[in-house]
C-alpha cells in the first residue's frame, strides 16, 4: 500500500499543471498564530478541512476525516460512538490539544479528549496544525491542536436525512444568517445506530448555535454554545479469567457534554483589544451490572473554565504583536466501583504570553517570522515557559519553512490524586519539536507538501511499580516525515497523504503503542455536472499494541486498508447521494480486541439554501 501510495503521489505531481494562480494559498488560517495568516504565509505545518469536503465524504464525525491529515493516527475502540484517540507525530492522544471554536475540550480528569461522540454536524471547518503550540495555547499543545470552528461566513439553511444498514438513521439541520450587524447560526442533529453487533448500540443528539452583534463596525459581541448527548452499548469484555472476549449484554455508558464562549472585541485605530470567557463541561457514567466479579459503575465530572485577554496592534515594520494573559480553572470529581473515588479537585493556573508575527519583502520574495513564549503558573506543580519560533521564505509559489517548539502537558486531575496511584508531586510532561518543510502551490486549487520533524518528549508521567505510582519517569522519540498533495483537473480532484514515523520508547528502544511507521491516504473525486463522486482510501500500517487478555503483553496489530465510496446527484436544492463505507469488507481493528465497523450501505437526501464561501 505505501508503495501504491508513493506512485499515486509521483503520478498526481508530474500530470499537473503549474499555475501562478494563488486561492488556496489565499484561504485565512485563525490557530497556527494570534495574527489572522493565510495558508501560503504561514511557517506552520498546517492543515485545513472544509465543510465541502466533509459533505464530498458524507462524513458523520470529525474523527473520520482526521484519518486523510499527514501526521495524524485514529484508534477507534470498535464501531461508531466508542472511545476515539487521535496521534498527532507520535505524541500520546493527552498531548493532543482539542478546540472548539478556540475553547479547551480536554478532559481535566484524564487530560485526553475522546473524540468518539464529536459529530460533524455544524462544523465549518477543522484546522490542524502540528508540532508543540504550548507558546500560543499553555498546556497539553504538545504535538499539535485541533481546532474545530462552527461559525459561518454566510446565510443558509439545510436539512439532512440518511438511513443505513445495521439500523442507521440520522438527522442534521442548520441555519445561519449572516448580515451587517448581525450573525446566527445553529446546527441540530439526531443520530440512532444499532451497530454491528449485540449491545452495540449507538444514541448521539447534539444541538449548537450563536451569534454576534456588531453595535459599531469597530466592536463585536456574541456568544456560541453546544451540548451534545449520547448512550451507548459495549459489546464485549474479557471474561473472568481473561483468556477471552465474551458478549456483555448490559455493558452500557451515557454521558453528555457541553461548551460556551462569550468572546468580546474592540478596535481602536491599529489597536485590537480581544476577551474570551469560556466554559467546557464533560459527564460520563459507565454501568455494567453484569462484571464477572460483581456489578461495575463509574462516574466523572470534569469542567474547565477560562477567561483570556489580548491585546494586538500592528506597526510599520509589517508585522503584528499580540500580548496577553489567560487564567484557566480546572476541577474534576470521579467515583467508581473500585473505591478509586477522587472528591472535587481543582487545578487553578494563570499565564502571559506575548508574540510578534512579521511579514518583510525582500526582493523577489518574503520572509514570514513568528516568534513567541508563554509563562504559564501552576498552583499543583510550578511553573512553565514555552518559547516557539518559525520562519519562512516565499518565492515563486513556493516556500521553504522551519520551525522550532517546546511544549508541556499538566498533570492530569486523575493522575494527581487517585486513591493509591496517584502523585501529588508530579511535574509536567515536556517537549521539543524541530521541524523543516517545503511547500509548493501549483495552482488555485493545488499544493504539494513535504516536512521532516524531531521530537523528543521528556518527563512522561507513567506507571512506576517500584513506588506503586503515577512518576515523571519515561521518554520517548519521535521521528519522520510527512508528504501530502491535493490538487485538481478538469473535473477530478485528487489528494494524497504519507506519513512515515519511527516512534520509540528511549527504555526498551520499543516503537510506541498504536503509531503505525507507515499510514496513508488517496482520495480521488469527480465532479461532472450535476453528478459528483468521492472513493476515499484509508491505510493504516502494521503496529504495537497491548492485549486484555492474559498473559497482558505486547501485541502486533495488523496493518489494513479501507474505502469508502460516496455518490452525489444534485437536482436544484435537493442533493440525493449514496454512501458503501468499508466497500471491501475488510475485517480489522484499530484498537487491538475490539472489531471495527464493517462494510454498510447509506443512502440520503440533502435540501441546501446557501451561498458557501
Amino acid at each position: 500500500m505505501k508503495h501504491f501510495l508513493a506512485f499515486a503521489f509521483l503520478t498526481s505531481l508530474a500530470t499537473h499543471s503549474f499555475s501562478q494562480t494563488l486561492a488556496l494559498a489565499d484561504e485565512i488560517v485563525v490557530t497556527a498564530s494570534a495574527a489572522d495568516e493565510t495558508v501560503e504565509s504561514t511557517p506552520a505545518s498546517v492543515t485545513i478541512i472544509t465543510r465541502a469536503e466533509i459533505e464530498r465524504r458524507e462524513a458523520r464525525d470529525v474523527a473520520d476525516v482526521l484519518r486523510e491529515v499527514p501526521g495524524l493516527s485514529v484508534s477507534r475502540t470498535g464501531a461508531a460512538g466508542k472511545i476515539t484517540s487521535v496521534f498527532i507525530r507520535g505524541g500520546s492522544s493527552k498531548q493532543a490539544l482539542v478546540l472548539w471554536n478556540g475553547v479547551e475540550m480536554n478532559n481535566a480528569y484524564l487530560s485526553a479528549y475522546n473524540l468518539g461522540q464529536l459529530s460533524s454536524a455544524g462544523v465549518e471547518r477543522v484546522e490542524i496544525v502540528r508540532g508543540p503550540y504550548s507558546a500560543l495555547y499553555g498546556a497539553d499543545a504538545v504535538s499539535g491542536v485541533i481546532n474545530i470552528l462552527t461559525i459561518p461566513d454566510s446565510s443558509g439553511v439545510s436539512a439532512d436525512v440518511e438511513a443505513g444498514e445495521n439500523g442507521l438513521m440520522n438527522g442534521t439541520a442548520n441555519f445561519s444568517h449572516a448580515g451587517d450587524r448581525w450573525m446566527a447560526h445553529a446546527a441540530v442533529e439526531g443520530r440512532r445506530d444499532d451497530g454491528f453487533e449485540a449491545n452495540d448500540d449507538y444514541t448521539g443528539d447534539s444541538l449548537a448555535g450563536g451569534f454576534t452583534f456588531r453595535p459599531r463596525p469597530t466592536i463585536h459581541i456574541g456568544a456560541t454554545a453546544r451540548i451534545s448527548r449520547y448512550d451507548l452499548g459495549i459489546p464485549r469484555n474479557p471474561n473472568s479469567t481473561f483468556t477471552e472476549f465474551v458478549p456483555t449484554p448490559l455493558r452500557r455508558e451515557d454521558g453528555s457534554e457541553s461548551q460556551i464562549v462569550v468572546p468580546l472585541r474592540v478596535e481602536v485605530g491599529a489597536l485590537r483589544f480581544d476577551l474570551r470567557l469560556s466554559e467546557s463541561r464533560r459527564h460520563d457514567e459507565f454501568v455494567d451490572p453484569g462484571a464477572p466479579f460483581g456489578g461495575e459503575f463509574a462516574e466523572t465530572d470534569a469542567r474547565t473554565r477560562s477567561g483570556r485577554a489580548m491585546l494586538q496592534t500592528s506597526h510599520r515594520g509589517g508585522g503584528v504583536i499580540s500580548a496577553g494573559l489567560e487564567v484557566e480553572k480546572a476541577e474534576a470529581e470521579h467515583v467508581d466501583s473500585f473505591g478509586l473515588d477522587v472528591d472535587s479537585r481543582n487545578r487553578d493556573s494563570w499565564s502571559l504570553f506575548a508574540e510578534e508575527r512579521l511579514s518583510m519583502r525582500r526582493g523577489r520574495g518574503s520572509l514570514e517570522l513568528t516568534l513567541g513564549a508563554r509563562f504559564d503558573e501552576f498552583e499543583t506543580f510550578g511553573s512553565e515557559v514555552s518559547p516557539r519560533i518559525g520562519v519562512a521564505w516565499l518565492a515563486s509559489a513556493n516556500k521553504w519553512r522551519a520551525a522550532y517548539g517546546e511544549g508541556f502537558r499538566a498533570p492530569a486531575l486523575g493522575e494527581l490524586y487517585v486513591p493509591f496511584f496517584g502523585n501529588p508531586d508530579l511535574g509536567a510532561e515536556r517537549s521539543r519539536n524541530l521541524e523543516v518543510g517545503f511547500d509548493r502551490f501549483l495552482s488555485a486549487s493545488s499544493m504539494v507538501s513535504v516536512t521532516i520533524f524531531s521530537s523528543e518528549f521528556d518527563d512522561l508521567i507513567a506507571y512506576d511499580g517500584s513506588t506503586n505510582r503515577f512518576d515523571n519517569i519515561a521518554a520517548a522519540t519521535s521521528r519522520g516525515a510527512e508528504l501530502g498533495f491535493s490538487g485538481r483537473r478538469g473535473a477530478f480532484t485528487t489528494a494524497v497523504s504519507y506519513t512515515y514515523l519511527d516512534a520509540v520508547d528511549e527504555s526498551d528502544d520499543q516503537r510506541l503503542l498504536r503509531r503505525p511507521e507507515h499510514s496513508g491516504s488517496l482520495s480521488i473525486g469527480f465532479d461532472a455536472s450535476s453528478l459528483a463522486g468521492n472513493l476515499s482510501i484509508i491505510h493504516a500500517g502494521e503496529r504495537p499494541d497491548v492485549t486484555d487478555l492474559v498473559p497482558f503483553g505486547r501485541v502486533t496489530n495488523e496493518a489494513h486498508t479501507t474505502a469508502d465510496l460516496t455518490f452525489h446527484y444534485e437536482l436544484g436544492a435537493l442533493t440525493p447521494y449514496v454512501k458503501i463505507e468499508n466497500i471491501s469488507d475488510e475485517v480489522y481493528q484499530e484498537v487491538f480486541g475490539y472489531p471495527s465497523a464493517r462494510r454498510r450501505v447509506i443512502a440520503g437526501i440533502r435540501y441546501a439554501l446557501r451561498n458557501r464561501s
